[in-house]
């Protein structure tokens, strides 16, 4: 453990200002897919359950993909140009863009973005400001690169952030496992950015907000 890493009390996650974010789930991250994820699936169901869970507390989930589009990539004629739009491995209608089965729902915010982080590549901090959410709780694909550049911009742009540990994964590097790579990640993050906790520890907290809802008590985090 360093000399400084940043303590703070359990972050109030009420959903009147608290937002879930899954951050690219989409086919392309996976095992032995076009960014070998090899955790992806596991990381994938436990966003689920989360989501569910948030859902039914009354929270709000958005959803963020990098995705292109053939305007994107205007030529000098101003037609797009055809070789990025044949090859872009997440350009829109190939598969590796398009988000898993069954995580986003009907009432979720989906957003775009156009590089790595949804915050300097996206519009995810208007998007905070519009609902009044400053706490981001967050899981996607992958730990140490979308979902580390995007939870570093929401610190230090002032957000309160909570990663899911298993509701993220990562590829491997070179040397490094895809689980020496996540854990690395976590472990930054913590030091630093914000907290992390577990999709049960964060289902059995949406519970008990869903629990309190009806009986007019206040939910408590474990």
């Amino acid at each position: 453990m360093g000399s400084n890493p940043r303590v703070q009390p359990p972050y109030d996650l009420s959903p009147d200002h608290t937002v879930l974010l899954g951050v690219d789930f989409q086919r392309g991250f996976g095992d032995s897919a076009w960014e070998h994820t090899p955790d992806a699936s596991s990381a994938v169901a436990h966003f689920r359950d989360a989501a569910a869970s948030w859902r039914r507390a009354g929270g709000r989930v958005v959803m963020c993909r990098e995705i292109y589009y053939p305007s994107d990539f205007p030529g000098a004629d101003g037609q797009p140009i055809a070789e990025v739009v044949a090859n872009h491995p997440l350009m829109s209608g190939r598969d590796n863009a398009e988000f898993y089965p069954d995580v986003v729902e009907p009432e979720d915010l989906v957003m775009r973005k156009t590089g790595f982080s949804a915050v300097v590549a996206g519009n995810l901090l208007e998007i905070l400001a519009d609902h009044g959410w400053d706490t981001v709780v967050m899981g996607g694909l992958t730990t140490p690169i979308c979902v580390g550049t995007t939870s570093d911009g929401l610190s230090m742009a002032g957000i309160k952030v909570v990663v899911l540990e298993d509701a993220c994964a990562s590829q491997p590097f070179d040397g490094f496992s895809a689980q020496e790579a996540h854990a690395f990640a976590l472990a930054r993050f913590r030091y630093q950015f914000g907290q992390t906790m577990t999709t049960e520890q964060f289902t059995a907290y949406a519970h008990g907000v869903a629990g309190a809802r009806r009986t007019g008590s206040p939910a408590v985090l474990q």
